[in-house]
C-alpha cells in the first residue's frame, strides 16, 4: 500500500503534490514505478499543491490548473458550500499521486472548479472522493500519514 508521511502547517492545512493529466494519458497500470531508466510518458507532469479537505465531497481545481493541464469543462454542476450555492464548471481527468518512488493513478475523476484568493498556497482541494479510497491520519504534533 503506497504511503505518504510528513509534517504540515496547522495554519494552512495538509498539502500534498498531485499531478493531473487529461483522461487516458496517465501511465498504466494503476501503480507505475518512477525511475531514471524509465522514460516519462509525456514530459514530467506538472505537480499542483492540493489541500487535503475532508469537508469537500468532490476534488476541486482552479481555472489556472485546468488551463495548464489542457482540459476543458464537460458540463456544469452546483457546488454547495457552507455559505452559498453556485453553478460551476465540471471536468474529468486522471490524477497521479506521487508516493515516494511510486505513482498511484486514479482515472476518470470528476473535478469541480473553485476560486482561490491570490497568494493561496494551493490550487486544488483533494476531496473525500479521493481521500476515502485510503487512510488518512493526523496527529497533534502536526504530522500526517496518507495511505492508498
Amino acid at each position: 500500500m503506497p504511503c505518504l508521511s510528513g509534517q504540515y502547517d496547522p495554519n494552512i492545512g495538509l498539502l500534498i503534490n498531485v499531478a493531473i493529466l487529461p483522461i487516458g494519458v496517465a501511465p498504466t497500470p494503476a501503480q507505475a514505478p518512477l525511475s531514471a531508466s524509465q522514460p516519462p510518458v509525456l514530459n514530467v507532469p506538472q505537480l499542483f499543491a492540493a489541500l487535503i479537505d475532508t469537508g469537500a465531497t468532490t476534488t476541486c481545481i482552479t481555472t489556472d490548473v485546468a488551463q495548464a493541464v489542457g482540459i476543458a469543462p464537460i458540463g456544469r454542476r452546483e457546488m454547495i458550500s457552507a455559505t452559498h450555492t453556485i453553478d460551476t464548471n465540471l471536468y474529468v481527468a486522471d490524477l497521479l499521486l506521487p508516493f515516494g518512488n511510486m505513482v498511484f493513478t486514479m482515472g476518470g475523476i470528476q473535478l469541480m472548479e473553485f476560486a482561490v484568493q491570490p497568494g493561496t498556497p494551493f490550487q486544488m482541494l483533494l476531496g473525500r472522493d479521493v481521500i476515502s479510497r485510503g487512510v488518512l491520519t493526523t496527529s497533534f504534533d502536526h504530522t500526517f500519514t496518507f495511505s492508498l
